[in-house]
């Protein structure tokens, strides 16, 4: 076990010089490098050095076992061994690799605070100091003059000479390499290429050659750094890389005489001078998006674009903090954005609601009177934890039909959520303010009672969001989390509501029953489960990581099933590994549930499309993938109780689709089984007429089972 842990921390060094964690892309990496075996042999001695100083020195476990440590060395091995000789470099390739480490240890935690990332500096500062020492010391290797006219594709041989090796079939399989671990990080690197090429001999007047020796590699890892390592693959982040492809070409033309006098070779100072130059310059970014940075490192392109568009499309957010409805029960929404009355221009992103009675009316007897309103005095809650930073509460109410212009609020409670993020209730009830300046409230918690005070001609709730704590600053946009819209018999929940006049919402009212059907995910809940998927069985782990994330994780097959449970909702997140795991079947079976046992209920979510694809398809879908503003499928979920199951069916529901046509068959179809106190019991989907089952292993025999 521990030799495996050794292989495949040494094949990662290898994987991270093209930013992945893929240990076949390292072998892949290994193998190119065969191609001057004396280099290799050296290039794994430095790398192996790096990881056994690191391991003395007991450096954070997780960035060893990654080849953080590594690479760096791996890359300053190579160089050794194409410009040193004999038994003296054996040494220095030991010495070296050690100090590698060190310096990546030391200029992480310098560099990391200033959020900066390490990229290739040690290998840079390490191999200079090896140059300047090896003629001195009699050991530089005699010069090597055939990889210069090596025959081959431009492109080829300069992604080979990353590795100090321009040959096409080096090249090739560092193409290769690069296709295995993202088809979006190889459309860069070919793109990235180009441009260089256009520009470095078209503008620039450089030569071939040095083109293909030192310009092409600069060029075309920055482009895959930018376009898809920091930012999330889109139009805008090919943009800038190429973009910085361009920049790193104009430094390699300034820099390379500056290099030439001083007798050292240029390498990939371009490449990290351009990618530290735009990170430093993107910080100061109003805003995160266009592009938009990354949430995951070392994750492949196609990773960070599902991720972002998952949370996106699936959830809607149009505001940092999740907000709910500031109601309790069913309200109706009598003016929304852009509303006839008030909510106009600067103010238009606001709400009013107020609440029907069983005739339909929003108050009883003649309505004369405040009091006579269905909503007068009903409790006004927080729609997310925040900070109470304005209160008024001695406005009087006033009498049905009557303004009170000069206190337009009335009675009032702002909320401070984070920066630049505030919420406002208002024309509360006088004296119904229950909270007081600088107390900090939770999500649900009441904040006072409607009225009808300030300018309000009858009793309601108004709320919007703003900026600052101005009274009457400029509203913002806002969406409400998981709210249900009731329209007759139907009761759909939305992941993110914008409310429309005259519809009738209410936040979720989870229970305990539905909860117990649910309970095996719990956090710290544990235990392991096993599935029967054909003729193989899986063993399935629920624990929780290190950082508090709860997941599930195949024994079997190593893959990692992320989720969360509020008290709301069961969220079912990200599935990585291999697509044998019946956890693969339970993400596109399960994305959501409610904890709420009201039968009519509905949901709606986005299922990514490579739940769905054939690999072979999806493979080459990687590579229009950042050009698609939506990649997925709409799937409309109910759950009923049957005896002591609870069953969960699903279907893709595409946009826009007739009631008639709803009829027809779904590309999709799913059902999961849940037993209360065991969780899942039975899974199946349904995808384009073939069905995939997956059955709990240690589940009783259930009424469904003797039906099917």
């Amino acid at each position: 076990m521990a030799l495996w842990i050794s292989i495949r921390s040494l094949l990662l060094c290898y994987a991270q010089v093209l930013f992945s964690g893929s240990v076949w892309v390292g072998l892949i990496l290994a193998v190119a490098t065969l191609a001057a075996p004396s280099a290799a042999a050296m290039g794994a001695l430095c790398a192996a050095s790096a990881l056994l100083c690191s391991w003395l020195l007991q450096l954070e476990p997780e960035e060893r076992h990654s080849g953080g440590y590594g690479y760096n060395a791996l890359l300053c091995g190579l160089g050794i061994g194409h410009s040193c000789a004999g038994i003296s470099a054996v040494a220095l390739a030991v010495l070296c690799g050690a100090l590698c480490a060190l310096l990546t240890a030391a200029l992480r935690a310098s560099l990391g605070r200033l959020t900066l990332p390490l990229l290739s500096i040690p290998f840079i500062l390490v191999y200079h100091m090896v140059l300047a020492i090896a003629g001195p010391a009699g050991i530089a290797a005699p010069p090597v003059t055939d990889v210069v006219i090596s025959d081959g594709p431009a492109l080829l041989r300069g992604l080979g000479a990353l590795f100090f090796l321009p040959r096409a079939e080096v090249g090739a399989l560092v193409l290769l390499a690069l296709l295995v671990h993202s088809r979006i990080a190889a459309i860069l690197a070919v793109a990235g290429f180009v441009v260089a090429y256009a520009l470095g001999v078209g503008f620039l007047g450089l030569a071939p050659e040095t083109l293909v020796l030192i310009v092409s590699y600069n060029a075309a890892f920055a482009a895959v750094a930018l376009g898809g390592v920091w930012f999330v693959p889109s139009a805008s982040s090919w943009l800038l890389a190429m973009a910085a492809s361009a920049l790193s070409t104009f430094l390699c033309a300034g820099l390379l005489p500056v290099h030439q006098r001083l007798g050292v070779p240029l390498m990939v100072v371009p490449f990290n001078a351009t990618i530290l130059l735009i990170l430093l310059a993107m910080r100061q970014r109003v805003r995160d998006s266009h592009p938009k940075a990354v949430d995951l490192m070392l994750a492949t392109p196609e990773d960070n674009l599902e991720y972002l568009r998952a949370r996106l499309l699936r959830f809607g957010w149009s505001q940092p903090v999740r907000m709910q409805l500031p109601l309790r029960g069913t309200w109706i929404c009598t003016q929304g954005v852009d509303g006839a009355h008030t909510h106009k221009e600067r103010w238009r992103h606001a709400w009013d609601f107020e609440v029907l009675g069983s005739d339909g009316k929003a108050f009883r007897s003649d309505g004369t009177r405040p009091d006579q309103y269905y909503c007068f005095r009903l409790p006004v809650l927080a729609a997310a934890a925040g900070t109470v930073v304005r209160v008024e509460s001695d406005v009087p109410d006033n009498l049905v039909g009557a303004m009170n212009l000069k206190q337009n609020w009335g009675n009032l409670v702002l909320l401070h959520h984070g920066p630049g993020l505030y919420s406002l209730v208002a024309h509360l009830a006088r004296g119904s303010v229950k909270v007081r300046l600088g107390q900090v409230v939770q999500a649900g918690e009441v904040l006072g009672l409607c009225g009808s005070s300030g300018r309000s001609p009858q009793p309601h709730l108004h709320f919007h969001l703003q900026a600052s704590t101005d009274l009457g600053a400029a509203t913002l946009p806002c969406t409400f989390s998981d709210s249900v819209v009731i329209d007759g018999e139907s009761q759909l929940v939305h992941s993110a509501l914008v409310p429309l006049e005259k519809q009738q919402v209410r936040n979720l009212e989870p229970d305990e029953e539905r909860y117990t059907f649910l309970s095996p995910f719990a956090p710290g809940a544990g235990g392991e489960w096993r599935f029967q998927i054909g003729d193989r069985e899986e063993r399935v782990l629920c624990e929780v990581d290190v950082y508090g994330q709860p997941l599930l994780r195949s024994l079997t097959y190593g893959t990692v099933l992320r989720y969360v449970l509020t008290e709301d909702l069961l969220t079912t997140y990200d599935v990585s590994g291999s697509r044998r795991s019946m956890l693969y079947l339970l993400r596109t079976a399960l994305p959501r549930i409610p904890l709420e046992s009201t039968e009519p209920l509905r949901w709606r979510d986005l299922l990514p499309g490579r739940l769905v694809r054939p690999l072979w398809l999806q493979l080459l879908h990687d590579f229009v993938a950042p050009i698609r503003a939506r990649d997925g499928y709409t799937v409309e979920l109910t759950a009923r109780r049957d005896g002591a199951l609870l069953q969960v069916d699903g279907k893709t529901v595409p946009a826009g689709q007739s009631e008639a046509e709803q009829n027809e068959e779904p590309l999709l179809r799913t059902r999961v089984l849940l037993a209360r106190g065991l969780g899942v019991v039975r899974i199946e989907v349904t995808n384009r007429g073939r069905t995939l089952r997956a059955e709990r292993v240690t589940a009783p025999p259930t009424k469904q089972e003797d039906k099917s």
